[in-house]
């Protein structure tokens, strides 16, 4: 559980900063600061599909070995 929570952790941390630079890139510093808050949400947003799905799959995996 608690790789989980640390890949969940670092997944949020690396989308967040690299959507981030690429906004910086793109529309300037100032309109990256504001737009921190939304990129913050999206990432979270992504990275907890990444989250769910690797929980999703080691219940999965448990589920078929106490089965057996």
């Amino acid at each position: 559980m608690k790789k989980l929570y640390l890949a969940f952790t670092f997944t949020q941390l690396g989308l967040t900063t690299l959507m981030f630079i690429v906004w910086w890139l793109v529309g300037g510093i100032e309109n990256a600061r504001e737009m921190l808050f939304v990129l913050s949400v999206l990432a979270s947003a992504m990275a907890g599909n990444v989250l769910m799905a690797d929980a999703y799959e080691k219940g999965f995996q448990a589920r078929h070995t106490t089965e057996k």
